[in-house]
């Protein structure tokens, strides 16, 4: 193997204000003590998105010129002082660019001189990402520190000036950057995705770069990057002018984000005192030139060609203009075409993992796919954060064209980074590229195996004669974060093995290592290394592509060697499928007078299953890479709920026996997450008030269903929270783990009350208390019916028991808060979101205040969702308090998108903080903060059902299906298809905007956006509500329970679906009503039932499952249900 070793890094500045650059003079990150000012750490291979443009204008256009690395009549020089400059000579002009810092500022010094004998007219444009962050948060997710990185516009005597602050405090307070220039600027843009637009993905060139003007409009979104714009300057012949841009990093800046920035002169006044003397020295450094934008990307496919790909047989396509972007055939593959790119912010993606997936505890193989290329990323054999093999795509544009595992061909001798497919088309466990190049296709296939952790890329050229040059490159990081690890690779024929030294793996993992192999290509392979290190960072595999290659990549621990084991792709991609299908019981409905809707269902439960699975076994998504953990709240839900709809009970109660062993002995509730293999002491201990309550809520559901009572019985250690998190060697019984979670409830009650404190939260994250009052005096209006349906159910469950006496206990308490619940949450009516017992000094308690509810004079929010729904859910409400709820929440929580957790948002003041932290610290409206959060939305149709309300259960239930989702949501924006997404994000570009104009979200008139992809308990729960609450199918004991709610509107529903794994065709005619069974067939023989309670209406029918169970065939049954 050859390789190779970039020169050593170079670094401009102190501790205090940093720039490194590598051999080549690239920009590698900007830090500040322990922060890092920018957002992206940029690799060795790769460019650098900051820069100075010079854009020279010329008849219509401008010619745009790089300053900095590279362009290609650049040279580099490192000065005598250790700074660097960069000198750009054309016929034209000569552009000399220095960079300077002093104490926490650095300058950028840019002297234009006209060569030409002509007036030269331009301007400059310097373009700065921005994390400002630790660099720990930096790199475990960009996207998250851009959402809370504050953007204000100033103006001064030289124009605009951009302050961000970070609202997230970090290890230094609040840090700030002010970035403005000494000459005048005229225009600004905040975001990345202002600057180089959607189309990047395509084109390689920011669209910014192309207009006459910035667009002088703040972006609060996912990628920090602050462009400032000069004012046009005409040069005479032979004269010059100096331009100096400056940023000024601030450790700490209290408060909020609104202070006025720093003042010219005294910015002025420490440039002075860097002038340089004419007679510095430099030398001139040997730069390898990287031109940008230089992907290879797909031509179009023409109407006949996508027809012989994928066939005609289209659903749900997305359609703009006249113009095909996206669709569905077969079994729910789903195709998306370059077009749709154009118009979607988040790259279309996704996450494969190996068959072995449905079982947690396996060594699973997991990848990340985009459309632009990227083939492999973050590929990990178990822990998704730990044992990454494959780096993480970090940037969402795909500027960094190294990230991951990547192919590059050979085109007029120089190779060119594949891009942007003619057509991409994932399913269950692949994703497939396909290239319209060279008078033929080249199509990629990367996918799993049904069985063993094992992924493949296959590479095949069809129709195009001449054999392909490639290199297939892989950027290696065997630990958490790049550069983190050393790399180590041993060849052994076509067998690649990778080994390295991680400081995690070395105590977790000390066995992990991978192995690449090749076959069908005769291979050549050089390794380059680090800069500062013998490790290696890529491996490039250089060949000659006849007609087919394969390279399978496989792992290697204690207990599996899976290396240099290749597949056959059609037959892994059909097995996966059918076990998909058994996982999900053979799912299938069809509504008569609905079919577009219940072909919809289909679809999406498809894909929700397999989202669900990537929550519930390598968890991470596609915005949020970093996971690898289970939220003790997340997965007493997702995973849980989808296992026992399914009838996968061994399975749920895995889940349940897993989450009990992190259970603190020393406190009795949870961390707030927790990892579940061999990282499992990595963990966050501070939990939010309900974290306690949701294992005893899935326990209860557990035993209900299933009358499993020896679960109790099961001996499980707890984890020691005071000796590193280790499990206690003694075991106790899960019945002793439930007496120890219990009484911490009742030791974290408000004093004087039956009701639990608020502690560090509930569900609602951004609703994080501000401070310790807070902590210990406010209540939850979700936590305590959500404890009450937990205590309640346990109470049910543990009936007839040796538990007797203890069921009774919890009933007591259960009374007890159910007392106080109606006593102090409910005012005038209606449930506040949080009560607040405001103590004096001695702790007595001076008032209590309601807050989230009509009478709070304070936050100025009206009305609370979740409180609503759950009480509904839990039935604590009485049935006129269910309905006049109800009634607010259609009022003034419903939206054409989904149901939103409040009826306004919590005011946004630059970052000032009042009452929570999140709420008023995000500056994007995103995630929960938009308030739109999917989860709660499930969570309503979960309460519609509850009141058998037909009609509003199938108004909602679309809302959230990304299938062809402006079907039901007209002014939803494109999106992919297949991918749940978390949120709905109203299309405002910040907060305060949003804040003002926010009942033209309620009237449809703003567009709405989807939010982070794939990585949620939702998917689970969706797929649960549908199967066990909207068609009504599950099981109670020993009975099975038939509790459809089902609208007029879809006319006959057919299901097909398995009852303990027989067969059945579940036909629902309305014949009264839309809930209620009123008679019941099997086989055509009448089936006997009793109704089950339910506090607002006719329940379901409950049938005697040994009585169904003798009359059900292995073959084929019909069970018919009229309501």
């Amino acid at each position: 193997m050859h390789h190779i070793q970039p020169g050593s890094q170079m670094s401009v500045g102190n501790e205090s204000l940093n720039l490194t650059f590598n051999a080549d003079g690239v920009l590698g990150a900007i830090r500040s003590d322990r922060l890092m000012v920018s957002l992206f750490d940029t690799p060795d291979s790769e460019m650098a998105i900051s820069n100075v443009f010079l854009r020279v204008k010329g008849e219509g256009k401008s010619n745009v010129t790089p300053l900095l690395f590279f362009n290609n009549k650049i040279e580099t020089f490192k000065q005598s002082d250790g700074s660097l400059q960069w000198v750009t000579t054309t016929e034209d002009f000569e552009a000399v660019v220095s960079i300077k810092t002093a104490d926490h500022t650095f300058f950028y010094d840019v002297s234009i001189t006209n060569l030409s004998s002509q007036p030269l007219t331009y301007d400059l444009i310097y373009g700065q990402d921005v994390g400002l962050a630790d660099e720990g948060a930096v790199k475990t997710n960009e996207l998250y520190c851009s959402q809370y990185l504050d953007h204000q516009i100033f103006e001064n005597q030289m124009g605009y000036v951009v302050c961000s602050r970070q609202n997230l405090p970090q290890s230094s307070g609040n840090p700030r950057i002010q970035l403005g220039s000494l000459s005048p600027v005229v225009g600004y843009s905040t975001d990345g995705f202002q600057f180089f637009g959607k189309e990047f993905k395509l084109t390689g060139e920011a669209v910014a770069l192309n207009a006459p003007q910035l667009e002088n409009k703040k972006y609060q979104y996912e990628m920090g990057y602050i462009a400032l714009q000069t004012e046009e300057v005409t040069l005479a012949a032979d004269s010059s002018k100096e331009v100096v841009f400056y940023g000024v990093v601030t450790a700490d800046f209290p408060k909020s984000n609104s202070g006025e920035p720093i003042e010219l002169e005294e910015i002025t006044a420490k440039h002075a005192q860097l002038t340089l003397s004419e007679e510095m020295e430099r030398e001139p450094l040997s730069c390898v030139h990287q031109p940008k934008g230089a992907y290879l990307q797909g031509e179009k496919l023409s109407t006949k060609e996508i027809t012989e790909f994928f066939g005609d047989d289209q659903t749900f396509a997305d359609v703009k203009d006249g113009e095909l972007l996206s669709f569905f055939y077969g079994d729910n593959k789903y195709v998306t075409l370059p077009e749709k790119e154009k118009h979607l912010e988040r790259m279309t993606g996704h996450v494969i993992a190996s068959g072995n997936n449905q079982d947690y505890q396996q060594s699973i193989m997991s990848s990340t796919h985009y459309i632009s290329g990227v083939f492999n990323s973050q590929l990990t054999l178990g822990n998704t954060s730990f044992n990454k093999l494959l780096g993480v795509c970090r940037n969402p544009l795909n500027q960094f064209t190294h990230a991951g595992q990547r192919v590059s061909v050979e085109v007029d001798g120089i190779y060119r980074v594949l891009g942007m497919p003619s057509a991409y088309e994932t399913g269950q466990n692949y994703s497939r590229w396909i290239y319209k190049l060279f008078g033929g296709y080249l199509e990629i296939v990367s996918f799993s195996s049904a069985q063993s952790p094992i992924i493949q890329l296959d590479i095949t050229k069809h129709g195009i004669e001449a054999p392909l040059s490639i290199k297939v490159s892989h950027q290696f990081v065997f630990g958490n974060n790049e550069g983190e690890g050393r790399v180590e690779i041993a060849r052994d024929g076509e067998l690649f093995t990778v080994t390295g030294k991680n400081e995690l793996i070395d105590q977790f993992m000390p066995q992990l290592s991978y192995g690449l192999a090749v076959s069908g290509m005769d291979v050549t392979a050089e390794t380059i290394g680090r800069a500062d290190s013998d490790s290696v960072e890529y491996l490039v595999l250089n060949g000659s592509l006849e007609s087919h290659c394969s390279i399978a990549i496989g792992g290697k621990t204690d207990a599996l060697n899976t290396t240099a084991q290749f597949m056959a792709f059609e037959a892994e991609r059909e097995q996966y499928q059918k076990g998909i299908q058994s996982l999900s019981k053979g799912f299938n409905v069809d509504f008569s007078e609905d079919n577009g809707n219940s072909q919809r269902i289909n679809t999406c439960l498809n894909w929700f299953t397999h989202n669900a699975l990537v929550h519930y076994s390598t968890p991470h998504g596609l915005e949020q890479y970093s996971g690898a953990a289970w939220g003790t709240r997340d997965v007493s839900q997702g995973p849980f709920e989808l296992f026992m709809s399914m009838q996968e009970y061994a399975k749920a109660k895995a889940v349940l026996e897993e989450i009990y062993s992190h259970q603190y002995q020393e406190t009795g509730t949870w961390p707030q997450w927790f990892m579940f293999d061999q990282y499992a002491t990595i963990q966050q201990e501070e939990a939010h008030g309900d974290i306690v309550v949701w294992p005893l809520k899935a326990l209860a559901d557990y035993l209900n269903t299933t009358g499993d009572m020896s679960i109790l019985d099961v001996e499980l250690p707890y984890t020691l929270a005071e000796e590193g998190f280790i499990k206690s060697e003694s075991r106790f019984t899960l019945m002793h783990h439930v007496q120890t979670q219990v009484q911490h409830m009742l030791d974290n009650l408000v004093p004087g009350t039956s009701l639990s404190c608020y502690g560090d939260g509930d569900w609602d994250d951004t609703l994080q208390p501000a401070n310790q009052s807070l902590r210990e005096n406010m209540v939850s209006g979700w936590t305590i019916p959500l404890t009450l349906q937990a205590l309640k159910g346990m109470y049910q469950a543990l009936q007839g028991s040796e538990h007797q006496d203890y069921a009774a206990s919890l009933m007591e308490l259960a009374d007890k808060m159910e007392s106080d619940y109606h006593h102090y949450l409910i005012k005038d009516g209606v449930i506040a979101g949080f009560i607040h017992f405001d103590r004096d000094e001695e702790g007595s308690v001076k008032q209590i205040e309601h807050l989230l509810h009509p009478s709070d004079q304070k936050t100025g929010i009206n009305y609370r969702l979740l409180p609503a729904s759950r009480s509904i859910i839990s039935e604590v409400f009485d049935p006129e308090m269910a309905s006049s709820h109800m009634d607010i929440i259609k009022k003034n929580l419903v939206h054409p998108d989904g149901v939103r957790l409040m009826d306004k948002m919590a005011e946004y003041k630059a970052g000032k903080q009042s009452y929570f932290k999140r709420a008023e610290l995000a500056a994007n409206l995103g995630r929960e903060v938009g308030l739109q959060y999917c989860h709660a939305h499930i969570r309503f149709i979960e309460a519609l059902c509850k009141l058998g309300d037909a009609e509003a259960v199938f108004d909602n239930l679309y809302k959230i299906i990304p299938v062809g989702i402006q079907d039901h949501v007209p002014n939803a924006e494109l999106r992919q298809s297949n991918a749940y997404f978390s949120s709905s994000d109203a299309k405002f570009n910040d907060r305060p905007t949003a804040y003002d104009n926010f009942d033209q979200v309620k009237n449809g008139e703003v567009a709405v956006k989807g939010g982070w992809r794939i990585y949620s308990s939702g998917p689970g729960i969706y797929v649960n509500q549908l199967i066990s609450n909207v068609f009504g199918v599950r099981f109670a004991h020993n009975d099975l329970i038939l509790d459809p709610v089902i609208s007029p509107r879809v006319g006959q529903t057919k299901i097909q679906f398995e009852l303990d794994e027989k067969p059945v065709t579940l036909v629902i005619d309305l014949v009264e009503g839309s809930h209620t069974p009123k008679a019941i067939s099997i086989n055509g023989e009448t089936v006997p039932f009793e109704l089950t309670e339910n506090r607002y209406r006719s329940g379901g029918a409950k049938i005697s499952r040994e009585w169904l169970l003798q009359r059900l065939s292995s073959e084929e049954n019909t069970l018919h249900i009229s309501l």
